[in-house]
């Protein structure tokens, strides 16, 4: 049986209550929008993390016992007491080096000073000019009895030593002096 629907039309009559809405003004909006950026400003400060990033210190000598067994001369070191921080060590070819392998091991001093000691048997032309940034020549320097060449670039110093077949370079953003005393102190450790 269908049921019959009746379907009316009604004009809306008043309740006697005021809309909440209609009795709201600028400043109660300005006063929420206060509150919600109040919320914001400290969601950020709690979760705001420093820029600034911590140097990550590396293992060297775990490297170096390593790279040592499979390399034909000794793996130098310097001897920078606790003024360095130890930054990253490789022992893997470069792009330049071949397929012969680089000791490489970086420092950082002072939060912005870096330096670097790299050795490679390579003899391929392009090791220098990759060991040194592309650092032009700059002179020679006899330190503790070796000849090494100079290379200077804007950003960077480097000395540079060939020595029966290996090519060990000393660079960074220190002064010659500084770089010499680090040449001087290379040693198998």
């Amino acid at each position: 049986m269908p049921h019959d629907v009746c379907v009316t039309s009604t004009t809306p009559q008043p309740t006697g209550r005021k809309n909440a809405r209609l009795g709201q003004t600028v400043g109660d909006m300005v006063r929420s929008l206060a509150v919600v950026l109040a919320v914001v400003g400290i969601l950020v400060v709690v979760t705001y993390q420093s820029q600034k990033s911590d140097v990550r210190v590396v293992d060297v000598s775990t490297a170096q016992a390593q790279a040592q067994r499979q390399a034909s001369y000794p793996l130098l070191l310097p001897d920078l007491g606790d003024s360095y921080q130890a930054t990253s060590v490789r022992w893997e070819p470069t792009a330049a080096s071949g397929t012969d392998p680089v000791w490489h091991v970086g420092y950082l001093a002072n939060g912005s000073d870096y330096l670097q000691v790299s050795q490679s048997s390579t003899v391929a032309a392009g090791f220098v000019p990759e060991q040194t940034a592309g650092g032009e020549p700059a002179g020679e320097s006899s330190i503790a009895g070796a000849r090494w060449q100079r290379y200077e670039q804007e950003k960077r110093r480097s000395l540079v030593k060939v020595d029966g077949g290996v090519t060990t370079t000393v660079s960074g953003t220190a002064d010659w002096a500084t770089l010499a005393g680090v040449a001087a102190s290379l040693a198998a450790r």
